[in-house]
């Protein structure tokens, strides 16, 4: 019995990606949050990546970098506004440390550059990286920022550049449930 390795690598991507981020992420709650969207990613992954109905790189790739320099400026105003000690706070957690804070977001951004190439040479085993990127990152990200605004009934920090996300987000997924024929063109 052969082992198709372009059939695992997303499964072992996730569970590589889980793993990390139950030992690296800065607190529980992000701990949860990213586990929960990846397994939504990767439910996602099998139900929208198919090899022959991949998407052209120079539609999806340059939403992808634009939005993945929104996510510079996105840390930036997360940063700036101490999300990591405002947001656990709402939710009785103790805040996040500043410098686990920055170093868990440098490696999610230097792993979703990393997903620039899965892209650019359609790989579709490692796609799940930048789906990821655009489920989470994005969409979710646009959607929780836009809530949190909502319930405090004032500006949250990151909400700015996350409503950049309630665009570039759902223009990338189009593009790929366009693939898949969810989409009319």
């Amino acid at each position: 019995m052969q082992i198709d390795l372009q059939k695992i690598t997303p499964v072992l991507l996730a569970f590589i990606g889980i793993v990390g981020i139950w030992f690296g992420a800065p607190s529980i709650l992000v701990k949860w949050i990213f586990i929960c969207g990846i397994l939504i990613t990767l439910l996602f992954f099998y139900a929208l990546i198919q090899p022959e109905q991949f998407p052209e790189p120079g539609k999806l790739l340059p939403l992808y970098l634009i939005a993945l320099s929104v996510q510079f400026l996105h840390f930036l105003e997360e940063y700036h506004g101490k999300l990591y000690e405002k947001l656990p706070i709402l939710f009785d957690f103790a805040p996040v440390d500043r410098d686990a804070f920055i170093t868990f977001n440098m490696v999610a951004y230097s792993i979703f550059i990393l997903g620039a190439l899965a892209i650019y040479g359609k790989k579709k085993q490692f796609m799940l990286i930048p789906l990821f990127f655009i489920l989470v990152g994005t969409v979710a990200n646009a959607v929780f920022h836009c809530l949190l605004a909502l319930w405090q009934g004032a500006y949250f920090p990151g909400l700015y550049t996350a409503l950049i996300y309630l665009i570039l987000g759902p223009m990338m997924l189009r593009i790929l449930l366009r693939q898949k024929g969810l989409v009319v063109s």
